[in-house]
């Protein structure tokens, strides 16, 4: 059984990124002396999945962060000729239940969804979000891309279970979550 975990930070005031994907909000926190239990669960991960936006600011970080982890970015549009992520990640659309049913054929047991925020929200219409890792970061955007994107497709309700809480010095919480009911769309 594969499982797809959406770890991600996310504001107080529920986004991701700024309007135009800036991330500079979250440099206070890398100064912190803890990872939030990024580097332990990236341990854990076989594969990655992102959209196309989240594939251009990992670019822009620096050097691929995530080894050579095999995964997709899930996008329209043509994988650029230089520049863009390694090798042996697939590039291009692949609805999330195709993407899920691949990854289940070749052994990957847990699959990372980085993100963006519409790409997130189209697993979880899928029911493809088996978990939810949350960093709530102590500052507010006001405006931004969502958690859960910008999607127009309707009302989709989730009731999540907490299962583990952590509280860091810096304000920071860390929460892991469980789907335990869906409804809507």
């Amino acid at each position: 059984m594969t499982e797809i975990v959406y770890y991600v930070a996310a504001s107080l005031d529920g986004f991701i990124a700024g309007p135009q994907g800036e991330l500079d909000w979250l440099q206070a926190f890398e100064t912190s002396a803890t990872d939030y239990g990024l580097a332990a669960f990236i341990d854990t991960v076989d594969a990655v999945a992102m959209g196309r936006r989240t594939c251009e600011a990992v670019l822009s970080l620096g050097p691929w962060p995530y080894g050579d982890l095999p995964g997709w970015v899930l996008s329209h549009q043509s994988r650029p000729a230089t520049g863009g992520p390694p090798a042996q990640m697939e590039w291009g659309p692949c609805p999330p239940r195709q993407l899920l049913a691949q990854w289940q054929r070749q052994g990957v047991r847990r699959g990372w969804l980085l993100g963006g925020g519409d790409v997130a929200a189209q697993f979880l219409h899928a029911g493809c979000v088996h978990r939810l890792m949350l960093a709530t970061m102590p500052v507010t955007l006001g405006a931004g891309i969502p958690l859960w994107g910008r999607t127009s497709t309707g009302m989709h309700v989730v009731r999540w279970e907490e299962q583990s809480r952590q509280c860091h010095g810096d304000g920071v919480i860390t929460r892991e979550l469980l789907p335990v009911s869906a409804a809507g769309a």
